[in-house]
């Protein structure tokens, strides 16, 4: 019992957070559990199966400054023979890219690997710690040759695309390493039988521990350090019956001077029939609030194997002003090849 009261407590500070102002932050994924390797580099240890991860969200596209990206994940989980509880960690690698400007001027890329340990705190696997840790490297972009600047205007009829601009660069490009890491702690007090009971998870994160500098005019401008990226993230799963769950979550990050929280639940049923048992056909739905920010609604579909989700983020900042009530859309997709059974999941919406 005391333990549980532990875990509700550390849910509700992280939910008390939410009265903080917030600035935007971006890229963000709204399916952040759909995408674990770019939200915790210990989550690569807690999927029992060989995991492949697919994401891919768009927005402002009725601006002049559209936003797309797009993320590849793999996970293949570590297993000791011999051992009581062979799930011991996982290996990891994701692809990330980043593609923005009404001409796509810019484009970051990002290739990572990630390896996590797993402890278990209690001889029944009820308890568990990962570990984990990412590097890799990322690459900028940007073409200036598609960019217009102040120099370029005439004060008599405007912009003059025969005046050569006061800055002349072309196609510029750096490619920095980057370190992260991160902790997941994970209870489950569930019983098997009945299917019932609650389990929970608390990580933490920093991205960018070596800030590395990712100014893209080199020797032409001023050193620019890629600040740290705090994340803190947590939920409850509480299973009411065999059939329904209900996952109340949040996250909570900070980098710099600006900060952002998304706080929302997700509603999982099973549906019944007579193969069930060997579909496991699951339907979820979701709601979301990122604060001064957007309202978010997800669904998704769910099997033993493959996993699917979309999301919609309906924007309520003064942004809407300028995007016409338009919001942003994603997508995940998901494919797990069963390895251990038997073991504990750790449990988390999509992932």
């Amino acid at each position: 019992m005391r333990r549980k009261v532990y875990c509700l407590v550390a849910f509700v500070c992280l939910s008390v957070l939410a009265s903080h102002k917030l600035e935007a932050q971006d890229p963000h994924f709204s399916q952040y559990y759909a995408n674990p390797l770019y939200l915790n580099p210990a989550m690569t240890g807690l999927d029992a199966d060989v995991y492949f991860g697919l994401n891919y969200r768009s927005q402002w596209k009725s601006l002049d400054l559209p936003f797309e990206v797009a993320q590849f994940s793999l996970v293949y989980p570590l297993m000791e023979r011999g051992s009581q509880f062979k799930h011991r960690g996982g290996l990891g690698m994701s692809v990330y890219r980043e593609i923005a400007g009404a001409a796509n001027n810019f484009k970051t890329t990002s290739y990572t690997i990630s390896g996590a340990y797993n402890l278990f705190l209690k001889a029944d696997a009820s308890q568990m710690i990962s570990v984990g840790i990412q590097g890799g490297f990322i690459s900028k972009q940007i073409n200036f040759n598609n960019l217009t600047w102040g120099s370029q205007y005439d004060p008599f009829i405007g912009f003059n695309a025969n005046i050569t601009p006061s800055l002349t660069l072309g196609n510029e490009r750096t490619t920095f390493p980057v370190i992260h890491a991160g902790v997941v702690w994970y209870f489950d007090q569930r019983k098997r039988r009945l299917r019932s009971g609650v389990s929970g998870f608390l990580g933490f994160a920093a991205s960018n521990l070596n800030q590395p500098n990712e100014s893209i005019l080199g020797e032409q401008g001023t050193e620019s350090r890629l600040p740290t990226l705090f994340k803190a993230h947590g939920g409850l799963n509480f299973s009411m019956s065999r059939q329904l769950t209900i996952s109340p979550n949040v996250l909570y990050m900070s980098q710099n001077n600006s900060q952002q929280i998304n706080t929302g639940v997700y509603l999982t049923y099973q549906l019944e029939g007579p193969k069930a048992r060997v579909n496991r056909l699951k339907v979820q739905l979701g709601t979301w609030y990122r604060f001064e920010d957007a309202f978010i609604i997800s669904l998704g579909l769910m099997t033993k194997n493959m996993g699917f989700g979309f999301s919609y983020d309906f924007n309520n900042s003064t942004l809407r002003q300028f995007t016409g009530g338009n919001g942003a859309i994603e997508a995940s997709i998901s494919y797990r090849i069963v390895k251990g059974k038997g073991l504990k999941r750790f449990s988390t919406p999509l992932l």
